[in-house]
Protein backbone atom coordinates (compact mmCIF):
# COMPACT_ATOMS: atom_id res chain seq x y z
CA UNK A 1 0.00 0.00 0.00
CA UNK A 2 2.69 2.51 1.22
CA UNK A 3 4.63 1.70 -2.33
CA UNK A 4 0.83 2.27 -4.11
CA UNK A 5 0.61 5.49 -2.42
CA UNK A 6 3.80 6.55 -3.64
CA UNK A 7 3.60 5.64 -7.27
CA UNK A 8 -0.05 7.69 -7.20
CA UNK A 9 1.56 10.82 -5.31
CA UNK A 10 4.75 10.57 -7.85
CA UNK A 11 2.50 10.31 -11.12
CA UNK A 12 -0.90 12.52 -10.08
CA UNK A 13 1.17 15.51 -7.75
CA UNK A 14 3.34 18.75 -9.06
CA UNK A 15 4.08 19.32 -5.25
CA UNK A 16 2.88 17.55 -1.89
CA UNK A 17 3.06 19.72 0.78
CA UNK A 18 3.48 18.27 4.10
CA UNK A 19 1.91 19.34 7.40
CA UNK A 20 5.29 18.22 9.44
CA UNK A 21 8.19 16.00 8.95
CA UNK A 22 6.22 12.96 10.74
CA UNK A 23 5.17 12.06 7.60
CA UNK A 24 6.85 9.76 5.15
CA UNK A 25 8.30 9.97 2.24
CA UNK A 26 6.30 9.19 -1.02
CA UNK A 27 8.33 11.41 -3.45
CA UNK A 28 11.13 13.27 -2.43
CA UNK A 29 11.84 15.05 -4.90
CA UNK A 30 7.97 16.80 -4.80
CA UNK A 31 7.98 16.91 -1.30
CA UNK A 32 8.55 20.00 1.64
CA UNK A 33 7.22 20.77 4.66
CA UNK A 34 4.67 23.98 5.75
CA UNK A 35 2.17 24.28 7.98
CA UNK A 36 -0.70 25.53 6.03
CA UNK A 37 -3.33 25.07 8.68
CA UNK A 38 -4.67 28.35 10.64
CA UNK A 39 -6.74 28.72 13.67
CA UNK A 40 -10.11 30.38 13.69
CA UNK A 41 -10.64 34.37 15.02
CA UNK A 42 -11.94 33.81 18.05
CA UNK A 43 -8.04 32.55 19.59
CA UNK A 44 -6.64 35.33 17.80
CA UNK A 45 -8.88 37.73 19.55
CA UNK A 46 -8.38 36.10 23.04
CA UNK A 47 -4.59 36.81 22.57
CA UNK A 48 -5.40 40.80 21.45
CA UNK A 49 -6.85 40.98 24.48
CA UNK A 50 -4.58 39.69 27.07
CA UNK A 51 -1.84 41.69 25.06
CA UNK A 52 -3.68 44.35 26.67
CA UNK A 53 -4.21 42.75 29.87
CA UNK A 54 -0.56 41.92 29.84
CA UNK A 55 1.20 45.03 28.72
CA UNK A 56 -1.42 47.30 31.50
CA UNK A 57 0.18 48.97 34.41
CA UNK A 58 -0.81 46.00 36.96
CA UNK A 59 -0.57 44.04 33.92
CA UNK A 60 2.36 41.84 36.64
CA UNK A 61 -0.90 41.58 39.17
CA UNK A 62 -3.36 39.53 37.13
CA UNK A 63 -5.12 36.62 38.96
CA UNK A 64 -4.22 33.89 35.99
CA UNK A 65 -1.40 35.12 34.37
CA UNK A 66 0.84 37.12 36.67
CA UNK A 67 4.56 35.96 37.76
CA UNK A 68 2.47 35.19 41.07
CA UNK A 69 -0.42 34.18 39.77
CA UNK A 70 -2.26 30.57 41.50
CA UNK A 71 -0.90 28.01 39.14
CA UNK A 72 -3.52 26.83 36.53
CA UNK A 73 -2.30 24.27 34.10
CA UNK A 74 -4.82 22.07 31.78
CA UNK A 75 -4.01 19.25 29.20
CA UNK A 76 -7.31 19.05 26.22
CA UNK A 77 -7.28 16.94 23.72
CA UNK A 78 -9.01 13.40 22.77
CA UNK A 79 -8.58 10.92 26.01
CA UNK A 80 -6.66 7.95 24.60
CA UNK A 81 -3.61 6.45 25.82
CA UNK A 82 -1.42 7.29 22.21
CA UNK A 83 -2.13 10.90 23.25
CA UNK A 84 0.75 10.72 25.80
CA UNK A 85 -1.60 10.28 28.79
CA UNK A 86 1.11 7.98 30.71
CA UNK A 87 3.78 10.25 30.03
CA UNK A 88 1.88 13.09 31.08
CA UNK A 89 1.11 11.21 34.79
CA UNK A 90 5.03 10.20 34.83
CA UNK A 91 6.43 13.84 34.19
CA UNK A 92 4.10 15.39 36.70
CA UNK A 93 4.73 12.70 39.24
CA UNK A 94 8.66 13.46 38.61
CA UNK A 95 7.83 17.46 39.11
CA UNK A 96 6.56 16.78 42.26
CA UNK A 97 8.49 14.71 43.43
CA UNK A 98 12.18 16.30 42.13
CA UNK A 99 11.47 19.84 42.47
CA UNK A 100 8.42 19.91 44.61
CA UNK A 101 5.78 21.02 41.99
CA UNK A 102 3.16 19.81 43.20
CA UNK A 103 0.62 21.06 40.68
CA UNK A 104 -3.23 20.37 39.75
CA UNK A 105 -3.82 19.54 36.00
CA UNK A 106 -6.79 20.16 35.07
CA UNK A 107 -7.95 17.72 32.15
CA UNK A 108 -10.97 18.37 29.35
CA UNK A 109 -11.59 15.63 26.83
CA UNK A 110 -13.50 12.80 25.82
CA UNK A 111 -12.45 9.47 24.75
CA UNK A 112 -12.63 5.50 25.23
CA UNK A 113 -9.32 5.61 27.99
CA UNK A 114 -11.10 8.25 30.08
CA UNK A 115 -11.79 6.01 33.11
CA UNK A 116 -8.69 4.33 33.18
CA UNK A 117 -7.00 7.33 32.84
CA UNK A 118 -8.62 9.06 35.58
CA UNK A 119 -8.04 5.61 38.08
CA UNK A 120 -4.61 5.92 37.28
CA UNK A 121 -4.16 9.49 38.51
CA UNK A 122 -5.91 8.72 41.20
CA UNK A 123 -3.44 5.80 41.85
CA UNK A 124 -0.79 7.66 41.17
CA UNK A 125 -1.49 10.41 43.97
CA UNK A 126 -2.38 13.12 41.17
CA UNK A 127 -4.44 16.18 41.29
CA UNK A 128 -5.51 15.57 37.86
CA UNK A 129 -9.33 15.86 37.23
CA UNK A 130 -11.08 14.79 34.11
CA UNK A 131 -13.82 17.21 33.56
CA UNK A 132 -15.15 15.83 29.86
CA UNK A 133 -15.15 17.74 26.34
CA UNK A 134 -15.40 21.65 26.29
CA UNK A 135 -14.53 23.98 23.85
CA UNK A 136 -10.95 25.79 23.97
CA UNK A 137 -12.08 29.03 23.99
CA UNK A 138 -13.96 28.83 27.15
CA UNK A 139 -10.77 28.20 28.60
CA UNK A 140 -9.38 30.93 27.84
CA UNK A 141 -8.76 33.23 30.35
CA UNK A 142 -9.20 30.15 33.24
CA UNK A 143 -5.75 28.94 32.29
CA UNK A 144 -1.95 29.91 31.94
CA UNK A 145 -0.25 26.62 31.01
CA UNK A 146 -1.20 24.36 28.19
CA UNK A 147 0.81 20.83 28.48
CA UNK A 148 0.69 18.43 25.37
CA UNK A 149 2.91 15.44 25.73
CA UNK A 150 2.00 13.81 22.70
CA UNK A 151 3.73 12.22 20.16
CA UNK A 152 1.05 10.54 17.85
CA UNK A 153 0.34 14.64 16.53
CA UNK A 154 0.91 15.39 12.40
CA UNK A 155 0.85 19.25 13.63
CA UNK A 156 -1.34 19.87 16.80
CA UNK A 157 -4.47 22.34 16.50
CA UNK A 158 -4.95 22.71 20.36
CA UNK A 159 -1.17 23.62 20.81
CA UNK A 160 -1.73 26.38 18.19
CA UNK A 161 -5.09 27.51 19.52
CA UNK A 162 -3.10 27.77 22.80
CA UNK A 163 -0.97 30.02 21.83
CA UNK A 164 -2.84 32.14 19.45
CA UNK A 165 -4.76 32.54 23.08
CA UNK A 166 -0.96 33.61 24.56
CA UNK A 167 -1.15 30.91 26.79
CA UNK A 168 2.46 28.98 27.69
CA UNK A 169 2.70 25.44 25.95
CA UNK A 170 4.86 22.98 27.13
CA UNK A 171 5.30 20.31 24.83
CA UNK A 172 8.32 18.02 23.52
CA UNK A 173 10.71 18.56 21.25
CA UNK A 174 9.38 16.36 18.16
CA UNK A 175 9.25 17.35 14.16
CA UNK A 176 5.27 17.86 15.35
CA UNK A 177 6.01 20.70 16.71
CA UNK A 178 9.09 22.14 14.75
CA UNK A 179 6.62 25.12 13.55
CA UNK A 180 5.40 26.39 17.06
CA UNK A 181 9.09 26.43 18.30
CA UNK A 182 9.27 30.01 17.06
CA UNK A 183 6.55 31.16 19.81
CA UNK A 184 8.44 32.64 22.54
CA UNK A 185 5.38 31.47 24.92
CA UNK A 186 6.00 27.76 22.86
CA UNK A 187 8.46 26.12 25.80
CA UNK A 188 9.93 22.51 23.96
CA UNK A 189 12.11 19.88 26.65
CA UNK A 190 13.87 17.16 25.36
CA UNK A 191 13.82 15.13 28.57
CA UNK A 192 11.67 15.44 32.48
CA UNK A 193 14.46 17.75 33.98
CA UNK A 194 13.96 20.28 30.60
CA UNK A 195 10.07 19.59 31.42
CA UNK A 196 10.27 20.78 35.11
CA UNK A 197 12.53 23.53 33.98
CA UNK A 198 9.84 24.62 31.77
CA UNK A 199 6.83 24.53 33.68
CA UNK A 200 8.81 26.12 36.41
CA UNK A 201 9.40 28.99 34.19
CA UNK A 202 5.89 29.06 32.67
CA UNK A 203 4.73 29.27 36.57
CA UNK A 204 6.51 31.95 37.85
CA UNK A 205 6.46 34.03 34.91
CA UNK A 206 3.64 36.10 32.36
CA UNK A 207 3.62 35.06 28.59
CA UNK A 208 4.92 37.47 26.48
CA UNK A 209 2.49 39.41 24.74
CA UNK A 210 1.86 38.61 21.26
CA UNK A 211 2.72 40.58 18.59
CA UNK A 212 0.79 41.22 15.21
CA UNK A 213 3.38 39.07 13.36
CA UNK A 214 3.43 35.79 15.59
CA UNK A 215 -0.51 36.48 15.67
CA UNK A 216 -0.51 36.69 11.76
CA UNK A 217 1.38 33.95 11.62
CA UNK A 218 -0.98 31.72 12.84
CA UNK A 219 -4.12 33.02 11.04
CA UNK A 220 -5.89 31.03 8.24
CA UNK A 221 -5.25 33.93 6.44
CA UNK A 222 -1.18 33.43 6.79
CA UNK A 223 -1.66 29.93 6.13
CA UNK A 224 -3.26 30.36 2.80
CA UNK A 225 -0.07 32.42 1.67
CA UNK A 226 2.04 30.00 3.00
CA UNK A 227 -0.43 26.88 1.04
CA UNK A 228 -0.10 29.55 -2.21
CA UNK A 229 3.60 29.68 -1.65
CA UNK A 230 4.31 26.22 -1.02
CA UNK A 231 2.48 25.09 -3.66
CA UNK A 232 3.85 27.45 -6.44
CA UNK A 233 6.58 25.56 -9.02
CA UNK A 234 8.81 28.31 -10.79
CA UNK A 235 9.25 28.23 -14.28
CA UNK A 236 13.30 27.81 -13.60
CA UNK A 237 12.50 25.41 -10.87
CA UNK A 238 10.21 23.50 -13.86
CA UNK A 239 13.30 23.18 -16.47
CA UNK A 240 15.61 22.25 -13.97
CA UNK A 241 13.12 19.63 -12.73
CA UNK A 242 12.08 18.17 -16.24
CA UNK A 243 15.91 18.18 -17.06
CA UNK A 244 17.02 16.35 -14.43
CA UNK A 245 13.44 13.50 -14.27
CA UNK A 246 14.32 12.70 -18.41
CA UNK A 247 18.03 12.99 -17.88
CA UNK A 248 19.72 9.75 -19.69
CA UNK A 249 21.71 9.49 -16.48
CA UNK A 250 18.28 9.43 -14.37
CA UNK A 251 17.39 6.14 -12.96
CA UNK A 252 16.33 4.85 -9.40
CA UNK A 253 18.69 2.63 -7.36
CA UNK A 254 17.22 -0.04 -5.20
CA UNK A 255 19.04 -1.30 -2.62
CA UNK A 256 18.12 -5.11 -1.91
CA UNK A 257 18.85 -7.20 0.89
CA UNK A 258 22.27 -9.33 1.17
CA UNK A 259 22.03 -12.76 -0.95
CA UNK A 260 23.81 -14.41 1.63
CA UNK A 261 24.61 -13.82 5.23
CA UNK A 262 26.67 -16.96 5.82
CA UNK A 263 30.17 -16.82 5.21
CA UNK A 264 31.14 -19.83 4.02
CA UNK A 265 27.75 -19.57 1.46
CA UNK A 266 29.61 -16.44 0.34
CA UNK A 267 32.71 -17.84 -0.35
CA UNK A 268 31.18 -20.97 -2.01
CA UNK A 269 29.35 -18.89 -4.19
CA UNK A 270 32.36 -16.35 -5.32
CA UNK A 271 34.56 -19.05 -5.93
CA UNK A 272 31.70 -20.52 -8.38
CA UNK A 273 31.01 -17.61 -9.72
CA UNK A 274 35.13 -16.70 -10.70
CA UNK A 275 35.19 -19.76 -12.49
CA UNK A 276 32.54 -19.77 -14.64
CA UNK A 277 33.72 -16.45 -15.19
CA UNK A 278 36.94 -17.27 -16.27
CA UNK A 279 35.49 -19.83 -18.80
CA UNK A 280 33.32 -16.99 -20.26
CA UNK A 281 36.31 -14.70 -20.46
CA UNK A 282 38.08 -17.64 -22.61
CA UNK A 283 34.96 -17.82 -24.46
CA UNK A 284 34.82 -13.85 -25.03
CA UNK A 285 38.06 -13.75 -26.05
CA UNK A 286 37.98 -16.72 -28.63
CA UNK A 287 34.28 -14.63 -30.43
CA UNK A 288 35.88 -11.22 -30.12
CA UNK A 289 38.80 -12.42 -32.42
CA UNK A 290 36.38 -14.10 -34.72
CA UNK A 291 34.40 -10.90 -34.72
CA UNK A 292 37.71 -8.64 -35.13
CA UNK A 293 38.61 -11.14 -38.30
CA UNK A 294 35.53 -11.35 -40.21
CA UNK A 295 34.65 -9.79 -43.29
CA UNK A 296 31.24 -9.92 -43.34
CA UNK A 297 29.88 -7.36 -40.73
CA UNK A 298 31.02 -3.62 -40.70
CA UNK A 299 33.72 -1.99 -38.97
CA UNK A 300 31.35 0.01 -36.52
CA UNK A 301 29.04 -2.53 -35.46
CA UNK A 302 32.30 -5.07 -34.92
CA UNK A 303 33.91 -1.87 -32.91
CA UNK A 304 30.22 -1.84 -31.29
CA UNK A 305 30.26 -5.79 -30.26
CA UNK A 306 34.02 -6.24 -29.50
CA UNK A 307 33.51 -3.50 -26.50
CA UNK A 308 30.02 -4.54 -25.76
CA UNK A 309 31.84 -8.44 -25.19
CA UNK A 310 34.57 -6.21 -22.95
CA UNK A 311 32.04 -4.86 -20.36
CA UNK A 312 30.14 -8.11 -19.22
CA UNK A 313 31.07 -9.22 -15.99
CA UNK A 314 32.39 -6.67 -14.92
CA UNK A 315 31.00 -6.62 -11.43
CA UNK A 316 31.99 -6.21 -8.31
CA UNK A 317 31.08 -9.98 -6.53
CA UNK A 318 32.12 -9.36 -2.65
CA UNK A 319 30.29 -5.82 -3.03
CA UNK A 320 27.38 -7.58 -4.87
CA UNK A 321 26.55 -10.22 -2.35
CA UNK A 322 27.32 -8.13 0.15
CA UNK A 323 24.85 -4.96 -0.73
CA UNK A 324 23.26 -6.07 -3.85
CA UNK A 325 21.46 -2.72 -5.72
CA UNK A 326 19.17 -2.86 -8.59
CA UNK A 327 19.41 0.13 -11.08
CA UNK A 328 16.32 1.20 -12.92
CA UNK A 329 17.35 2.71 -16.05
CA UNK A 330 14.42 4.84 -16.13
CA UNK A 331 13.77 7.99 -15.45
CA UNK A 332 11.09 9.60 -12.87
CA UNK A 333 9.30 11.27 -15.27
CA UNK A 334 9.06 8.06 -17.47
CA UNK A 335 8.06 6.02 -14.65
CA UNK A 336 5.36 8.18 -13.49
CA UNK A 337 3.72 8.31 -17.16
CA UNK A 338 3.70 4.23 -17.41
CA UNK A 339 2.15 3.84 -14.08
CA UNK A 340 -0.41 6.53 -14.80
CA UNK A 341 -1.14 4.46 -17.96
CA UNK A 342 -1.15 1.33 -15.58
CA UNK A 343 -3.38 3.12 -13.26
CA UNK A 344 -5.52 4.02 -16.14
CA UNK A 345 -5.43 1.26 -18.46
CA UNK A 346 -6.74 -1.26 -15.12
CA UNK A 347 -9.16 1.13 -13.71
CA UNK A 348 -11.22 1.88 -17.14
CA UNK A 349 -10.97 -2.05 -17.55
CA UNK A 350 -13.34 -4.54 -17.35
CA UNK A 351 -11.90 -5.25 -13.60
CA UNK A 352 -11.88 -1.19 -13.30
CA UNK A 353 -14.78 -1.89 -10.67
CA UNK A 354 -12.98 -4.21 -8.52
CA UNK A 355 -9.80 -2.63 -8.52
Amino acid sequence: MRLLSSWMCRAHCHRLIKLSGTLGKFAPEKELVENVHGVRRTFLDVGKELKVKLTSADGDTDPVFGPDAEPTVYFIGKMLWSKGLNSLMDLMKYAEESAGLKVKVDMYGGGPNKDEASAKAVKMGLDMPFHGPIDHSELAWTHKVFVNPSLSEVLCTTVAEALAMGKFVVLPSHPSNDFFAQFPNCLPYTNKEEFVGNLYYALTHSPEPLTEEYSYALSWEAATERFAAAGSVSVAEAEAMEEALTSAEAGIDIVLPPLTTNEERRKQITKTFRRTRGRYRNFRAKLSQEIAETSLLPKELQRRLIAELDNRLDVDLDELLSSPKLRVKLSPAKLDKLLLELYNNVAQGPSGDVF
